[in-house]
């Protein structure tokens, strides 16, 4: 009820019943207090488990995985000699270590341009689809075009194994090998043929290299040598597969091939259409391979030579009869075959197509049918090529032991464990050292960031625990065991034991409890024994580790208990309060009306006083004169 003041009483029964209710109040005060204390302690222990939980992270850093051994301790970092040509960074699993290469090349692009030009973007080039390809060449592969089916869209092309042909080889030849009239000719059966092929060599003196180069040469592509690392000649078909077959007609004493009585097959190729297998058993250059795949599609191509292992993306490009330059640069960029297509006005009234490969490397060659721009439309003629796609290539050392790593792209991981080298320029003469160091620097920046974070905890737990003289009021946890005993433990870690002291490594404690770092002199101790180093601190870590664990688990820290159990005596304040507030409204309620039936009592009174007061009024005056 509302607006009692009293009419009749004329008291001010509103303000009467508004100190009544602060007396009454006065009595659950303590509950509001309680929920405020309990609020701001909670703040204070969220805050605590936030710093905990940096500690946490930071002392980690130096605790190796329990699994793959990896910290912070096994960060490394790579120096290069010539960082204008190659660069390093490392992970995790690098070792210290070195290696010396050259940059033979740096990956590019491949990219072709047609061969002819054309008078305008709207001159008519295509006649109808036609099957634009990556990575072909890297195949063996060329002139790809569609069979009598091939769906608009990407097909793969994937060679899983490489064809050879028949190979034969020798015992080991001299240095040198003198060749003259009398052994100049050799003779060979080729693919079970029964008359015998007889090779000619020019007479001279050869190293083995130079007869192998002579041989091949000699064989008019027939046949290809080499020198082994034994210094024994190697000699193989050009035709692979196993229908390719090789036998010496009779013994060459001066190439080292004596047996006669072994006739050699090569190995077939197996390769697939959209994961549709042909296996290949005949493979010369300039032949027709037909490949079949899924659903009736087939395409054609011409070999250019053995096929070898790896995978190539073909697309048929769906463009109308008579299609512009515009019209095809449009659909080979909208074909999602990672080509870029552009017309390029090379003269004021000639436009020629150039292709451009989206990623890099051997296998980004970018080949066209060769019916995709028939003469008889148009002057823009075949596609030719403009930059071959090339790998990274890196070569290390210069003996007869050297080898080569390569990428697709301008990095190339794994020559060393865990590093990933970035080429910038070939430069096959210039030599690059490449040196995989401790990374010192990093290291004590990852031991100064954790005696940092120790340092943020000890400094929170001191603000919170302090005592103010000008407002004679203390923080949150003065007087807190639990603060007293964290700081403590904490402060403990870099005092060490008798076995392991932090302190001769760089990392003290201070007059006021705080950690200490000298990083001068935690350098000098790591490069003069970093195991002993990282055996100590890696010590400390793991303590502050458990300690920071049993305080902020989240299931059995003992801050997170108080956490909790302050969490608890809100919500049993936040009822309490709530009950209360019911008693104070109904206690209000009760004194409005006591006050209303008061001023009604009153009110009754002073109508009866009224009436008594009218009827006294009334009553006859006595007489007071005289008969």
């Amino acid at each position: 009820m509302a607006g009692v003041d009293g009419l009749v009483s004329g008291l001010n029964t509103t303000q009467i019943i508004s100190s009544l209710m602060q007396v009454e109040r006065q009595s659950g005060a303590y509950l509001t207090t309680g929920k405020t204390a309990s609020q701001t302690m909670i703040g204070v222990l969220q805050s605590l488990n936030t710093s905990l939980a940096t500690l946490q992270t930071a002392a980690s850093v130096l605790v190796p995985d329990s699994i793959t051994g990896a910290s912070g301790w096994t960060a490394t970092t790579a120096t290069s000699s010539q960082t204008a040509l190659a660069t390093a960074t490392t992970d995790a699993t690098a070792m210290p270590g070195s290696t010396t290469f050259t940059v033979q090349s740096v990956a590019t692009a491949g990219a072709a341009v047609s061969s002819g030009s054309v008078g305008s973007l709207t001159s008519a080039v295509a006649n109808g689809p036609f099957v634009l390809a990556t990575g072909l060449g890297a195949l063996g592969l060329a002139s790809p075009t569609a069979g009598p089916t091939l769906s608009t869209g990407a097909h793969t092309v994937t060679v899983t194994q490489s064809s050879a042909g028949a190979a034969l080889t020798g015992a080991p030849v001299a240095d040198t090998v003198t060749i003259d009239a009398s052994n100049a000719g050799f003779s060979v059966f080729l693919d079970g043929s029964s008359t015998a092929t007889t090779i000619t060599l020019a007479q001279g003196t050869y190293s083995r290299d130079q007869l192998a180069a002579e041989v091949t040469r000699a064989s008019a592509g027939t046949l290809t040598a080499s020198s082994t690392a034994a210094g024994a000649l190697r000699l193989a078909t050009t035709h692979e597969g196993s229908a390719a077959t090789l036998a010496l007609a009779a013994p060459s004493a001066a190439l080292g091939l004596t047996d006669t009585s072994t006739t050699a097959s090569g190995t077939d190729a197996v390769v697939s259409l959209d994961g549709v297998a042909t296996t290949v058993s005949s493979l010369t250059r300039g032949a027709q391979l037909t490949l079949s795949g899924a659903g009736g599609d087939s395409l054609v191509f011409t070999l250019g030579g053995g096929l070898r292992a790896g995978t190539a993306s073909a697309s048929l490009v769906d463009v109308a009869a008579g299609a512009s330059m515009t019209a095809v640069v449009s659909a080979i960029n909208g074909a999602g075959a990672g080509v870029r297509a552009t017309a390029v006005q090379v003269s004021p009234t000639a436009y020629r197509l150039q292709l451009n490969s989206m990623t890099t490397g051997a296998g980004s060659d970018v080949t066209l049918g060769g019916d995709a721009f028939p003469n008889s439309l148009s002057t823009l003629g075949s596609m030719v090529q403009l930059q071959a796609g090339s790998d990274t290539v890196l070569r290390v050392g210069t003996g007869p032991g050297a080898y080569d790593a390569t990428s697709p792209t301008a990095t190339v991981a794994g020559l060393l464990p865990g590093v990933t080298i970035t080429a910038t320029k070939a430069d096959p003469t210039t030599p690059v050292t490449l040196t995989v160091d401790r990374d010192s620097a990093g290291i004590a920046d990852k031991v100064q960031a954790m005696v940092k974070a120790a340092n943020d905890v000890l400094a929170y737990l001191n603000a919170q625990s302090g005592y103010d003289t000008t407002t004679k009021t203390g923080g949150p946890l003065l007087g807190s065991s639990m603060a007293r005993d964290l700081a403590q433990r904490l402060t403990d870690t870099a005092v060490g034991t008798a076995a392991s002291t932090p302190g001769l490594v760089g990392v003290g404690v201070a007059r006021d409890g705080s950690l200490t770092f000298d990083r001068a002199t935690f350098l000098a101790a790591y490069t003069k024994d970093p195991n002993a180093v990282a055996g100590t601190l890696t010590t400390m870590a793991s303590a502050l580790s458990d300690t920071v664990k049993a305080a902020s688990d989240p299931t059995n820290g003992y801050v997170t208990g108080q956490l909790n159990l302050e969490q608890e005596q809100v919500r049993d304040y936040t009822d309490q309060i709530a009950n209360f507030e019911v008693r104070m409204s109904m206690r209000q309620d009760s004194l409005q009306r006591q006050y209303a039936a008061l001023e009604t009592m009153l009110g009754s009174l002073q109508s009866q006083s009224q009436w008594l007061t009218g009827q006294i009024a009334s009553l006859p005056t006595p007489s007071t004169g005289k008969n």
